[in-house]
């Protein structure tokens, strides 16, 4: 039985992939802000310019040599806090943000990387995306840390990936980080478990 060629495609090799260090001076920095607007709320995105002049690392994700999607990070010993993850729209879904994370991952193994993502809520009319974004990341290789953070009117989960999470360091992190920016500072705590 011969297959058919929507099958056969379905099977193809993931294409070229790789991370590149991105400069206010970049080519592709109007492409990759694009993304930034389109991917990112307003009332939580900052341009690309500004994260490079506050001393975050942009790292464009690049398929085939062409710009689709960004990682802007922000890095204290060694604590990497991923504070905007973003691919094209027209590309979710089919991989690559899962590709993407594993590159980045595998760049640093021995520090802890961080990420919030929007905390489920059962209550909530968003919580089916929360969960779905929740389980993407401990798909990928980020473990609950048991931290919560709150701001914006949002509690968040936090994750983390690679070395185990340190609330000691990030906690120092977050020192540092209020000395560069004056919003989304994080500020976790613990829940308290209930008995019962």
């Amino acid at each position: 039985m011969m297959s058919s060629p929507v099958h056969s495609m379905m099977h193809c090799e993931p294409a070229a992939l790789e991370l590149r260090h991105i400069t206010k001076t970049s080519e592709d920095m109007p492409l990759l802000e694009a993304i930034n607007t389109e991917a990112i709320p307003e009332c939580e995105r900052n341009s690309l310019d500004d994260l490079l002049d506050s001393g975050a690392d942009v790292l464009g994700i690049y398929q085939n040599s062409r710009p689709t999607g960004f990682f802007v990070l922000r890095s204290f010993r060694s604590t990497r806090y991923l504070a905007y993850f973003a691919v094209q729209k027209e590309l979710r879904g089919q991989g690559l943000g899962s590709t993407a994370l594993q590159a980045l991952l595998s760049r640093y193994p021995d520090c802890q990387t961080v990420v919030e993502y929007e905390a489920p809520d059962k209550a909530g009319d968003a919580n089916d995306i929360r969960q779905r974004r929740k389980q993407f990341y401990l798909r990928n290789g980020f473990r609950q840390t048991g931290w919560n953070t709150f701001y914006d009117g949002t509690e968040f989960e936090l994750g983390c990936a690679g070395i185990s999470y340190d609330a000691a360091e990030f906690a120092d992190f977050i020192a540092y980080l209020s000395t560069i920016i004056s919003d989304h500072i994080p500020q976790p705590y613990r829940k308290k478990m209930r008995k019962g």
